[in-house]
């Protein structure tokens, strides 16, 4: 059985193509298995026709042969067409691989390629007849060999496809669960709805999802857009793989994982490194971050970032906890138990409707990213789908929902993930549970619920990158400004010293006198920002971010503008001025007014204006007018221009984060 993190490898000439440098890669990234393609269709891969001398050949099975003897789980995997090929000739091609290199499993990777589709008529029967043939082919091994079927995230979407045939003769689902949307996207809801729709058909199947580690164009013409993982997303997939309790999770792939010159937005190793820092469970371990062997009370501490005097635990019973049964749900109770000296409670699951529910409020000192966990006892927590719900998240419109295993969890703190909260809003962090878990007869428990600031969490030395970290918390805990940053680009691209970061450029100039959409003449007010490469328009739907930490004072549409993000930033000094940033022609925001907001958080994704094309427009005042007046433009009052706005490039260029 799987288990751990995997990468699915494609084309090994790609990737380092060098066997001990690559199992040391995967050594330091803690990986438990790989995924190496071995056919396409009716050949061999690689394909024998492309490998004339044999090479890539002779690296598949030194690929195979070097990570076993390191331990590492490795299995096979295929492309299978659904039509237009021979279907037993396929699946006999598959079965000889992977008997071959002597295999304990292997992927059949189906989807709809084209015109060789799964889904067109008969569908059903060639998939059935050729899992008969594969599986024919593996009887009488040693061991018996194990299947997975990797292929569309969400089934209801492809009702034509034919997943029940092939799952009925597979042990485990393998769906690809890409959180593709213009934009960041939503990695966890994602995944939550790919289990649920896969949990509901085939209940007694194992569910191993693949994550994105890639980027690539979607769509075509003017509805083309760039999308790529970023690291955040990734975190947040595993930290939800994690508390679901799923015993193994892999990504696509090696080679986009790692300097892949394709991808406009993470074209270095981050996603990699976000990956092989993630301390996901092998076999045999519970899911969950176990910090201590029981809940621990909270001690005061001295005012530096090592300190937990600002961390917070509300268990049941406190001040901060609160809980109760819904009307009309005359069965509804809880029940409540001790356990290591702690109070805690448990009640009956519910398949249809709440009955009873838990609030958790934390009283936190300052704003700041927290990283919030839950108790699990190692008893009466018996569901696997407790979901709880994270309130007054910065930068989300709702709840938060995070499902833990809390089955699979047994005196442990399970991390829910680190969000960024403030205090100043009264609901920020709170956490809430209900008994509604679709489930009979299973019991969920409520116990202790943790927020420690991110950084207070101990992380090893780290010389000028820890003093950099420690100099970030001072001045978040002071409400001071780290320094300004474009508002748009990778995380990689801004930290380099281009102040419009890889490929972009401001197509207008600040000051510069032009005529606007509606042919009126100008003085403009800040910078253009586009992406020209390799085509026009390619920063339609391009993420934009806080150039600096704040507070949004308007987040709405303006006629012409489209939709406008106005934030009113921290001062740099203590006691020093604030400047407002207006990032404008947004397609969509993904904040509101009164939202607290980090330098580099998303903010929205770039649109166009009434009558304009693709881009962002970006401006920064020394003043109130945009406080004032969210869509002033001076238009050719030369004097007021140089009263409320400065030159973007040259200021953010004199204030750099450090």
């Amino acid at each position: 059985m799987l288990s751990g993190k995997g990468m699915w490898l494609w084309e090994l000439d790609k990737t380092e193509a060098d066997v001990p440098t690559m199992i040391r890669l995967a050594r330091e990234a803690n990986l438990g298995h790989i995924l190496v393609k071995l056919t396409d269709g009716e050949y061999n891969f690689p394909i024998p026709a492309r490998d004339p001398d044999g090479s890539k050949e002779r690296l598949t099975h030194d690929v195979i042969t070097g990570f076993r003897k390191a331990g590492i789980t490795v299995w096979g995997w295929g492309f299978v067409y659904g039509s237009g090929v021979d279907i037993d000739l396929q699946a006999h091609r598959l079965a000889a691989r992977t008997r071959q290199f002597d295999l304990d499993g292997v992927v059949i990777n189906a989807e709809d390629y084209g015109r060789r589709k799964w889904s067109s008529q008969g569908g059903a029967e060639r998939a059935r007849r050729f899992m008969d043939a594969l599986l024919g082919d593996f009887a009488g091994l040693r061991s018996g060999v194990m299947t997975a079927l990797s292929s569309y995230r969400f089934p209801r979407m492809h009702p034509d496809f034919p997943f029940a045939s092939f799952m009925s003769a597979c042990d485990i689902a393998m769906p690809q669960v890409y959180w593709v949307d213009r934009g960041a996207g939503d990695a966890r809801r994602n995944l939550k709805d790919s289990y649920e729709e896969y949990r509901q058909a085939f209940p007694d199947k194992q569910f191993v999802p693949t994550g994105a580690a890639f980027g690539e164009y979607y769509g075509a013409g003017s509805s083309q857009f760039f999308w790529s993982a970023t690291p955040e997303q990734i975190v947040f997939f595993l930290d939800q793989c994690q508390v679901m309790g799923l015993p193994a999770v892999n990504f696509w792939s090696w080679q986009h994982a790692r300097n892949d010159s394709a991808n406009i937005w993470q074209s270095s190793t981050r996603l990699w490194d976000t990956i092989a820092a993630y301390a996901y469970p092998v076999a045999g371990q519970p899911a969950g971050t176990a910090a201590s062997s029981k809940p621990v009370d909270v001690v005061d501490g001295a005012d530096s970032v090592e300190s937990v005097s600002d961390a917070v635990e509300v268990r049941v019973g406190d001040q901060g906890y609160h809980d109760g049964v819904y009307a009309g749900m005359p069965n509804a109770s809880f029940s409540e138990f001790v356990r290591d000296g702690q109070r805690m409670k448990y009640a009956l699951t519910s398949a249809a409707r709440s009955g009873v529910w838990a609030a958790w409020i934390p009283a936190l000192a300052r704003a700041g990213r927290y990283e919030i966990a839950v108790w699990i006892p190692d008893a009466h927590g018996t569901t696997t789908r407790a979901a709880y719900f994270i309130h007054g998240v910065v930068g989300e419109s709702g709840a938060v929902q995070v499902v833990v295993n809390q089955k699979q969890a047994a005196d442990v703190w399970v991390k829910l993930g680190v969000y960024a909260l403030d205090p100043a809003d009264a609901r920020s962090g709170m956490v809430n549970l209900n008994n509604l878990t679709g489930e009979y007869t299973q019991e969920i428990v409520f116990a202790s619920v943790r927020w420690r600031p991110e950084d207070s969490i101990d992380r090893p030395e780290d010389g000028a990158a820890e003093e950099e970290e420690r100099e970030k918390a001072r001045r978040r805990r002071l409400g001071l400004a780290d320094g300004f940053d474009s508002p748009v680009g990778t995380s990689a691209e801004r930290l380099s010293e281009q102040v419009w970061p890889g490929q972009w450029f401001d197509a207008t100039g600040f000051g510069t006198r032009y005529r606007d959409s509606g042919n009126s003449a100008a003085y403009h007010t800040g910078a253009d920002l586009n992406l020209n490469v390799p085509r026009w328009n390619l920063d339609a739907g391009m993420p934009v971010y806080a150039p600096a930490s704040g507070v949004v004072a308007f987040a709405g549409s303006k006629p012409v503008w489209n939709n406008i993000v106005i934030i009113q930033h921290d001062p740099l000094t203590p006691g020093g001025e604030f400047v407002c940033s207006r990032l404008a022609h947004l397609a969509r925001m993904t904040v509101q007014a009164g939202q607290r907001v980090e330098r580099g958080e998303q903010v929205g994704i770039i649109g166009r204006p009434q009558g304009g094309t693709e881009h962002l427009h970006f401006d920064i005042s020394p003043t109130d007018a945009l406080l004032l007046n969210p869509g002033d433009w001076p238009r050719l009052d030369w004097a007021r221009l140089q009263r409320d706005y400065v030159d973007p490039r040259r200021f953010i260029l004199e204030n750099r984060p450090r």
